[in-house]
């Protein structure tokens, strides 16, 4: 399973690299075409989970309409709220011939967005994947639902350094940036095993971190078994395995003054690896933060969630 979801990653990533040549924009990262259409009262950056993969059948309530048993079609990941696959721009890459789309001139067809939660498209699928392991977010764990399931896709796309900065959120994450820009494509992280998402945010408790307050103490395990440690994607397109672990503070030599106040209780570089793309600059998104909070940050690590000790 392992050497399978390295090789799965791997393929992401040599796709990853056609899109980029294939777009005008030089995207070191897939941008879904509903980006800028989101509503801004409950908007959420479209590059976490909806580059590639199957309708997810996670988070109800994101789309109004029927629910109850078919939560399918309110999630905020599946085909009622626009992100079926023949939606995520990878797909087109990955999968060899077209997808049936659910919406047509006829409307929205609730058989097509079922079957699209159902799909078998493996290369977004690691076979190791039994969903929540440690930090993440509440509705994930809550389900029960394999990683795959509930967001569509095994692996998370590395969006995280994008923030609020004078309003308008800026990415210093891969998420927006031209490829040319990326100094250090072979240690930028593209893409992760999706349970070790927020692995380089855990924190001791009673330290002085105001965004991540109280901080969180325990142990977030890859589904391969091992303690911090994940199989990982990267902008050059080659797959890898990393340890990723907070505690740590980063360099303030190393980035801009604002980005080390606001980042200086997280680790975002370890060996090999980086979540940031600096000193590249940030790029604007266009997007206007909600209450001063990340579009990436989706709610997740409220003080609810237990880690797994």
């Amino acid at each position: 399973k392992f050497s399978v979801c390295l090789d799965r990653l791997a393929v992401i990533g040599a796709a990853t690299a056609i899109y980029t040549a294939e777009d005008p924009d030089d995207n070191a990262l897939p941008v879904h075409r509903s980006f800028f259409s989101q509503n801004p009262s409950r908007f959420v950056n479209i590059g976490t989970y909806e580059w590639g993969g199957k309708a997810g059948r996670g988070e109800p309530g994101w789309v109004a309409g029927a629910g109850g048993a078919s939560f399918f079609l309110t999630s905020r990941y599946g085909s009622k709220a626009g992100f079926g696959p023949p939606t995520r721009p990878l797909n087109h890459i990955l999968y060899p011939g077209p997808f049936a789309d659910a919406y047509s001139d006829q409307g929205f067809d609730r058989l097509q967005a079922l079957a699209d939660t159902q799909l078998d498209l493996e290369v977004n699928r690691c076979p190791a994947d039994t969903g929540f392991t440690g930090i993440h977010c509440p509705d994930f764990e809550a389900k029960g639902l394999t990683s795959f399931d509930h967001f569509g896709t095994s692996y998370n796309a590395n969006i995280f350094m994008t923030a609020v900065g004078g309003g308008e959120m800026r990415s210093k994450s891969p998420y927006l940036q031209r490829m040319a820009e990326i100094l250090n494509p072979a240690e930028t992280l593209a893409y992760q095993e999706n349970n070790g998402r927020f692995a380089w945010q855990a924190a001791p408790e009673n330290e002085d971190c105001l965004w991540i307050s109280p901080g969180f103490e325990g142990t977030v395990r890859g589904w391969h078994g091992k303690d911090w440690t994940f199989n990982a994607a990267f902008i050059d397109g080659h797959a890898d395995t990393i340890f990723m672990r907070g505690y740590h503070n980063p360099n303030p030599g190393r980035m801009d003054a604002a980005t080390y106040s606001f980042f200086r209780c997280v680790i975002i570089r370890g060996a090999g690896w980086q979540m940031d793309t600096l000193p590249t600059p940030s790029v604007p998104t266009g997007v206007l933060g909600v209450g001063g909070g990340r579009s990436s940050w989706e709610g997740c690590l409220g003080n609810e969630i237990g880690l797994s000790k």
